[in-house]
């Protein structure tokens, strides 16, 4: 039985490490494509405790990049979340760049993307679900940059061409639109911008966006500027689709240290150990829809919601329940600190 698992193609030690390290955090399984073996030695020693499969393949070669998304496959299974974090990203004017460099430029940013989606998009749609998320960029062109603003043109056409393709079958494509230069300590963190990654995947359904642009505000967090709503919604639908695949440590990574919970037993939990052994003792066969129906701001860093769920039992009996659920925005993250969870007849 394979981990979650995520694969990072153009990794770095920029915002391919911090990816790498937001998705290992939730003990995912992590595979780090580059065409460079120095910088896939740099990466996996960067993540020193987590397990990396690191292949070496040029994005521009066909036959080296499908042959190394294989060997990811075989290893951690087909990819839940595939990264296309690989560009040439350089100054040039109009007309000043050769056609052969505007080709290498074109290969680098936009066909690799294509060659890894067609390899393992048709995967996930058979499956019926993953994440396809390029890293983009320039959201208005500049003349300064005539190559990097065509490709990442190319990036958001691309986008919508494999979302009207693989999304109806339960494949999320986006794009992270980066508008600067990554540095650590900036607007541009890459910590910060990794965390856009993360809450793609875990949207639910309904609330898919194509496309995050993070600006020079960035550091404000991408869920917190979605607003109360899209925060619960995010909360809500990785529990339940956490639940779905009875990836419990999952579950409890979205909950704080000291978070208060009720479920549907008498007992009051209180922190992760209790909250862990409640979910590890739900029975095999059970799944969950869950819709929020209200949430609100109560003040910097806390949101708090409303959602109805339903549970449905191995023999298909409905169980609806209301859930209420307070979470606060602690470091990097927004977390559950307050869950309850109520049966309705």
């Amino acid at each position: 039985m394979f981990m979650s698992g995520v694969v990072i193609i153009g990794a770095g030690p920029g915002i391919g490490l911090s990816v790498a390290r937001r998705f290992a955090r939730e003990g995912w399984s992590v595979a780090v494509v580059a065409r460079s073996e120095v910088k896939l030695t740099a990466v996996a020693e960067s993540l020193a405790g987590v397990p990396v499969f690191a292949r070496a393949a040029d994005s521009t070669d066909e036959t080296a990049l499908r042959s190394a998304l294989d060997a990811v496959s075989e290893r951690i299974g087909v990819p839940d979340v595939v990264v296309y974090n690989a560009a040439v990203i350089r100054a040039d004017l109009p007309g000043e760049l050769s056609v052969a460099g505007h080709q290498d430029a074109w290969a680098v940013n936009v066909v690799g993307a294509i060659t890894a989606a067609a390899h393992v998009a048709p995967a996930m749609a058979r499956r019926g679900s993953g994440s396809f998320i390029i890293t983009g960029g320039m959201p208005e062109p500049k003349p300064a940059y005539v190559s990097l603003s065509l490709g990442k043109a190319g990036v958001r056409a691309l986008v919508g061409l494999l979302d009207e393709q693989y999304g109806p079958a339960g494949v999320h494509v986006a794009t992270v639109t980066v508008d600067g230069p990554v540095a650590p300590g900036t607007a541009f963190d890459p910590d910060d911008i990794a965390e856009h990654y993360w809450r793609l995947h875990t949207q639910p359904r309904h609330r898919w966006e194509r496309e995050v642009v993070h600006s020079t505000h960035g550091r404000a967090r991408a869920a917190e500027e979605a607003g109360a709503d899209s925060i619960v919604a995010d909360l809500v639908g990785a529990w339940q689709t956490a639940f779905d695949d009875r990836r419990w440590s999952d579950i409890v990574s979205l909950f704080a240290e000291d978070a208060v919970f009720q479920g549907l037993t008498p007992s009051l939990l209180v922190g992760p150990a209790e909250i862990s052994a409640y979910y590890h003792a739900v029975p095999n066969g059970f799944r969950a829809t869950a819709k929020v129906l209200h949430a609100t701001a109560l003040g910097d860093g806390i949101v708090a919601g409303f959602a109805d769920a339903t549970f449905t039992t191995p023999t298909s009996e409905p169980r609806p329940i209301r859930l209420s659920i307070i979470a606060q925005r602690i470091a990097d993250r927004w977390l559950i600190r307050q869950y309850h969870a109520a049966a309705l007849s």
